[in-house]
């Protein structure tokens, strides 16, 4: 049987596939829109903090931060996502390895990096580029093969340079921005920090420095050791060992003292401990307290220890004590622990 179309009908399937043809779709197929490609890049996993209780280079090991007082070592794992539709289709596995070691007496230092070699799952191509920020204060220089590819190990360099005033200090972390590229995909990239290091310029006496400034990694506590066998401090040692031994919690051996830098609260935890205590001969003998007046945990008769102990003896463990401050930057509010030997 012959089908017969109206005039009206004709007309509105005319206007039909006119759409069609003018929006790009065919009349019989319309096509599917165009993939999107991304890359994400996260890390492999959460990164700790270690201290090392040695004077030596910081060492590196996978996801830590290791420092020491003037040096750091951090290695973080990394992963590139390839992504079509938001669906993984490759990756890029590596870690990512910074020394950084700090000047006492310097405000430049340096820091080495390395971008390791990658695994790659459907992921050639990808570039890599870093940029590096010290903070407020502090200008960075960055050299690395800037749009390397992943694959080979890539290594770089960063230099530092603080600005810090007369009589102040400034803290910061450095901060990592790792950017991937690859033609035809939207830019993927991570940030991350490394520890707080602190530069500063306060050792000062009336008229001028007692030490040039410098910087230190503030969240490590330093050691102070004096030695039994040291004739020059042997009755300081002795006593501070005895002491730790008898103070329960032992301070400044299983719990770091606090420098504290304030004239009136020194002399108040002095007295507080000595100002009852007979001494036979002021010029020839010294009232040692433990734990130090300058320091936090001082100044508590309950919790301290005195003995009169040669004044040669106890201003030499001092004098020591003083250079400790100024070797290791510990400034007020500080922590640092006292070894015996």
């Amino acid at each position: 049987m012959l089908m017969r179309t109206s005039a009206p009908r004709k007309a509105a399937i005319s206007t039909a596939l006119a759409t069609l043809l003018i929006t790009g779709i065919s009349a019989t197929t319309a096509q599917a829109a165009p993939a999107k490609y991304s890359i994400t890049v996260t890390q492999t996993a959460a990164v700790k903090t270690s201290y090392l209780a040695t004077a030596a280079a910081a060492s590196c090991r996978l996801n830590t931060i290791t420092i020491t007082r003037t040096s750091m070592c951090m290695d973080i794992g990394a992963r590139v996502n390839m992504l079509q539709n938001g669906k993984p289709v490759g990756s890029a596995t590596f870690d990512i390895k910074h020394s950084m070691t700090l000047q006492t007496s310097k405000l430049k230092w340096g820091e080495s990096f390395t971008v390791g070699k990658a695994t790659l799952v459907n992921a050639s191509g990808v570039s890599v580029t870093v940029s590096v920020g010290g903070g407020k204060g502090v200008k960075t220089a960055v050299k690395f093969p800037q749009g390397s590819t992943l694959g080979p190990a890539h290594t770089g360099t960063v230099g530092y340079a603080a600005s810090v005033a007369k009589k102040k200090q400034l803290t910061n972390p450095a901060s990592y921005r790792f950017t991937f590229t690859k033609l035809g995909y939207t830019p993927g990239g991570f940030t991350y920090n490394s520890a707080k290091y602190r530069c500063d310029d306060t050792f000062w006496g009336p008229t001028k420095r007692t030490k040039n400034p410098g910087c230190v990694f503030p969240s490590f506590a330093p050691t102070f050791t004096l030695s039994r066998s040291d004739a020059q401090v042997k009755q300081s040692a002795n006593h501070i060992y005895d002491a730790q031994r008898k103070i329960t919690g032992h301070p400044g051996a299983s719990t770091p003292l606090h420098r504290i830098t304030d004239a009136k609260t020194i002399n108040a935890h002095r007295k507080a401990m000595c100002a009852k205590v007979h001494n036979p001969n002021p010029k020839k003998y010294d009232c040692d307290e433990y734990p130090f007046a300058a320091s936090k945990e001082g100044g508590n008769p309950s919790r301290g220890s005195t003995r009169i102990i040669s004044a040669a003896d106890n201003r030499s463990a001092g004098a020591r004590l003083g250079g400790f401050y100024k070797s290791q930057r510990v400034l007020n509010g500080d922590a640092y622990y006292v070894h015996i030997k």
